[in-house]
């Protein structure tokens, strides 16, 4: 309740509040009118010596030495006129002034200046305090008005996402792939023959399209940052935020961005990243050398659920919340599965799903060894996701009868996916179709994935295989994408401007941040095949780093023919093999000696171009200047259904037949790369 104390000088409103320790320089907070009345401050109008009120006063320790201390001995003699005549009389070195009575005695604080702020601690309400016109505590800014409601067409988005997902679906031209759910999205959608990440690795792929941001803007090149560590990335607005912002419920459930790296400023309604599940006790498991790589849920399981049925759990939830909401909602969705290790329930196991010939697909790999004429630096060959002793080298290859194993139960978790994102495209069919015809329902993966070709188990790479992801959307209205294939090199970070337009957003206050990259492929929903000139010409880029590179051996002696690769030990001989180290940069700062080189790459209509550049630790850049090493394949006849197309596997950069073109694209993707800072 307001106090009705008669203060004995006239006050005028202030906003601010203050606390002082004696000898302690205080925290300043700027404080709202509505709360200093919540705190009993009475004002009236100003006097000669400055603005005056109870409950308030001016913090900080830059008090001039003519402040004093009442004992109880002469304790009248602190009042609130001489307390403020005293500053009034020092002229212009007192700016203001605050009466602190305690349990013994009262302090009159003057203040030589008053920091721009108040800070409100209990037992307040009796001080008193005043500054001299001009030398207030700066007011607080208006509070932030909500989103208002939003002025666009304004569809619903069910944002679905699987990791490390190739675009090896029954609808991709894998007959055999068991893929029912997506495959129907498809049906009912546009699907993009060639879509590709900007980063084959979880984190910085996920920073850079929620980003709406190339990662050399994010700067996110590890899993050591987030895009909000990026130079200005605090006041960035994210792609759901974007929503957020036009007046949308949204929320997310399971691994959209990544791990640990959630952006809570994105959400209307909190994200609930739920938890990794791995292989454990009761599991089945190989017990064999393919252990450590899969497993399946059992009755005897300690965990008898999976890290998609959490997700799936949580998002339904919040799909529920959002259509409550009475608001145009943004869900997302994201499950672990396809990743490492497969695990699957009862009825999704390996063999259960894809026996012995069931396709093309569960044979060993056409091209097992690292292209010809590649650079050393091209191979992740240190850091797969398989767990396999014949694994670490670029000549290493996994024996033909182990890699079908992992194929097997790579794609039952990819048949898990599927299912799990089911259960959420079938949970908006029982919204009605009015709402169905009014969302927009996307599915991607963070990057493409190598299944033992070019002797690669993982992403890691800037190979077509580990870029290229599957990407499906469905638009209702858009009744001419509906069904149809497209060609456009169509890149994730361009989802951030196409959803925008879709939605009829990308014009209408607040707009979209010039800082956002990428570029709209809403066109291709009009016309999928007969595209514009832009679309057409489109080329999609992608790049990863290389670090710790150098000399590697078996158990790390040159000797030495057990053990995994490690950096060799002196004295080398020719068991040596030159690569990099594992991981793709994962864990190393951007400011280290050990980040070598980032590889960039660039995917034409016939071509795809890389060249690995020294990288400065300095500037945290690429160094042009210093010689670059090159990869380029004829992807002229790709379809890009093929994993095991014979132009993956020859560099042709090395011949002197290509020497102009390399030339004209090295120059190209120069060009590019200096965009994107």
């Amino acid at each position: 309740s307001r106090s009705t104390t008669p203060l004995p000088l006239p006050l005028s409103l202030t906003f601010h509040f203050h606390f002082h320790c004696f000898d302690q320089p205080m925290m300043w907070l700027v404080v709202a009118l509505a709360v200093v009345s919540c705190a009993r401050a009475t004002t009236t109008s100003a006097s000669s010596c400055g603005s005056v009120t109870k409950g308030v006063g001016l913090g900080g320790s830059d008090n001039l030495p003519q402040s004093y201390v009442c004992s109880e001995d002469n304790m009248t003699q602190c009042t609130v006129e001489k307390c403020c005549t005293d500053c009034d009389n020092l002229g212009p070195q007192c700016v203001g002034w605050t009466l602190q009575p305690t349990q013994s005695n009262k302090n009159c604080w003057l203040k030589r200046s008053i920091p721009p702020g108040g800070h409100k601690k209990p037992g307040m309400a009796d001080f008193v305090s005043g500054w001299k016109p001009g030398f207030g505590p700066t007011p607080p800014p208006p509070p932030t008005p909500p989103p208002a409601p939003c002025s666009g067409r304004c569809p619903n988005i069910l944002y679905l996402m699987a990791d490390d997902m190739r675009p090896q679906l029954k609808t991709y031209g894998h007959d055999w792939m068991i893929t029912p759910n997506l495959d129907a999205l498809a049906a009912s959608g546009l699907q993009f023959d060639f879509a590709y990440t900007q980063f084959a690795y979880c984190a910085p792929s996920r920073n850079s399209f929620l980003s709406g941001r190339r990662p050399e803007r994010t700067r996110a090149l590890n899993f050591l940052t987030t895009f909000r560590m990026a130079p200005g990335g605090e006041s960035w607005t994210t792609m759901p935020q974007f929503f957020k912002v036009h007046g949308y419920f949204t929320s997310s459930a399971g691994k959209i961005f990544h791990d640990g790296m959630d952006d809570p400023e994105s959400w209307t309604y909190p994200s609930n990243q739920t938890a990794w599940v791995g292989c454990g006790q009761g599991d089945h498991k190989p017990t064999n050398e393919l252990s450590g790589n899969y497993c399946g849920v059992t009755r005897q399981s300690t965990r008898q659920y999976t890290d998609e049925d959490l997700a799936l759990f949580e998002g339904l939830k919040r799909m529920d919340l959002a259509q409550e909401s009475g608001k145009p909602w943004w869900v997302s969705i994201g499950v672990h599965r396809p990743h490492t290790e497969y695990r699957v329930p009862v009825g999704f196991y390996g063999p259960q799903l894809y026996p012995n010939g069931t396709g093309s697909g569960v044979v060993s790999p056409l091209y097992p060894g690292a292209p010809d004429g590649a650079p050393y630096m091209s191979g992740n060959w240190q850091g797969g996701d398989i767990n396999d002793v014949a694994h670490g080298c670029p000549t290493c290859i996994i024996p033909a009868n182990r890699s079908v194993e992992y194929r097997r139960w790579y794609y039952a978790a990819v048949t898990w996916a599927d299912h799990s994102l089911g259960k959420a495209i079938a949970k908006l069919e029982t919204f009605g179709p009015a709402v169905v015809q009014n969302t927009i329902v996307l599915f991607h993966s963070d990057h493409g994935y190598q299944l033992g070709e070019l002797n690669e188990w993982s992403k890691k790479t800037d190979t077509e295989l580990a870029v290229h992801v599957p990407l499906i959307m469905r638009v209702p209205w858009k009744l001419q994408s509906i069904g149809k294939r497209t060609t456009v090199k169509a890149e994730l970070v361009d989802l951030y401007r196409t959803l925008a337009d879709l939605a009829e957003l990308t014009n209408v206050a607040p707009v979209m941040q010039t800082s956002v990259q990428g570029n709209s492929v809403a066109a291709a929903f009009t016309d999928p095949v007969n595209l514009p000139v832009d679309l057409e010409s489109k080329r999609a880029y992608s790049q990863i780093g290389r670090c710790a590179c150098g000399q590697y051996c078996r158990g790390g002696k040159a000797s030495s023919i057990s053990g995994p690769y490690l950096p060799c030990a002196p004295p080398l001989n020719t068991t040596a093999v030159r690569e990099c180290g594992a991981n793709a940069c994962c864990r190393v700062p951007l400011t280290s000696s050990s980040y070598d080189f980032m590889g960039y790459t660039m995917r034409t209509a016939t071509r795809r171009f890389t060249a690995w550049v020294p990288f400065d630790n300095t500037t945290q850049r690429v160094d042009w200047n210093k010689s670059a090493m090159v990869e380029l394949y004829n992807l002229a006849n790709d379809t890009g259904r093929d994993f095991d197309f014979a132009g993956y596997s020859l560099n042709l950069a090395t011949s002197p037949t290509y020497r102009d073109e390399v030339a004209s694209l090295t120059q190209d993707l120069r060009a590019a790369v200096q965009t994107w800072y």
